[in-house]
């Protein structure tokens, strides 16, 4: 089961960091089928908000195994 992650990012020192997301802007998308469905909306998400700096669109695999 694949998910989308999104989020904007705390600018710090004039930089991103990728490991302080704006809690106010994470959203999750799906659940997909697949991961090659996952990677095109995390790509058309980060297209969409392409003029953000600090924003960051992933695929994520939550799939456990049995």
């Amino acid at each position: 089961m694949w998910f989308v992650f999104e989020a904007e990012y705390e600018i710090e020192n004039g930089r991103a960091n990728w490991n302080r997301p704006i809690a106010s802007t994470m959203a999750w998308h799906g659940p997909f089928a697949n991961g090659v469905i996952a990677d095109e909306v995390a790509k058309a998400r980060m297209w969409s908000k392409i003029d953000i700096y600090a924003h960051k669109a992933r695929a994520v695999d939550m799939t456990v195994a049995a």
